[in-house]
């Protein structure tokens, strides 16, 4: 046999042989393809759903306290907002998160939503060495304290929901007396503390998140009209 043929054998197996490995590097190609849009799919869902929170739990909530109140006097009913500063109560964890503010001075009410996720439940846990549940209600209890140390008003109500892995809790705390005291002191700061449920908040350092702030120049309240949707009916 001569040389020519024996080159002629080699390129018969090479032709063979190129479609199996074209198909090999296709496949390939494909499942890099589908992993690359399925991690840019999570992190699209995560982005969108992280500013996503449920209506029940960003619009303005009547409880039986604000709906007399409403009812009272509907025109002359006023709501105020502003904007949270600081979202969260630590800028390299951010255990939970805080926004949808309403206040109403002259119901003595303030609502604020918060929100966690399952991985702040799972690093308490780890830290503190206990068996906790992410979906458990009842996980935390919260209060509101002044620059002056004073905790204000009474936890009423509270609204609870989920989307993915976050959790949202909006409070609704009752009583807090937002005009100045005898000694002209009235809150210039409000911040939001957290605890464990079986935690005391003489003896636990909490997380705190700075919710209202009362200084010129450097907040702004601004109105907010209730949705229609929202007023008691």
């Amino acid at each position: 046999m001569s040389d020519y043929e024996r080159y002629g054998d080699y390129n018969e197996i090479d032709d063979d042989s190129a479609p199996s490995g074209g198909k090999i590097m296709l496949a390939l190609k494909i499942i890099t393809l589908v992993l690359c849009a399925t991690v840019v799919g999570i992190i699209v869902f995560r982005l969108v759903s992280f500013n996503v929170y449920p209506a029940s739990v960003s619009g303005l909530y009547f409880n039986d306290t604000l709906t007399e109140h409403y009812n009272a006097d509907p025109d002359g009913f006023e709501v105020k907002t502003q904007t949270v500063r600081y979202i969260y109560d630590d800028e390299d964890e951010g255990n939970f998160f805080c926004e949808y503010l309403y206040v109403i001075p002259d119901a003595g009410q303030l609502q604020i939503t918060v929100r966690y996720n399952k991985a702040t439940v799972e690093r308490i846990a780890e830290e503190r060495e206990l068996e906790l549940d992410s979906k458990d209600e009842s996980l935390f209890k919260f209060r509101l304290v002044d620059n002056y140390g004073r905790v204000l008003g009474t936890l009423s109500d509270t609204v609870y929901d989920s989307n993915a892995t976050y959790r949202y809790i909006k409070l609704v705390f009752d009583g807090v007396d937002f005009a100045p005291d005898a000694d002209g002191k009235f809150p210039e700061w409000i911040r939001l503390e957290t605890v464990l449920a079986t935690d005391d908040f003489s003896t636990t350092e909490p997380y705190m998140n700075l919710i209202y702030e009362n200084h010129e120049g450097y907040c702004e309240f601004v109105p907010y009209d209730p949705k229609s949707s929202e007023l008691p009916e």
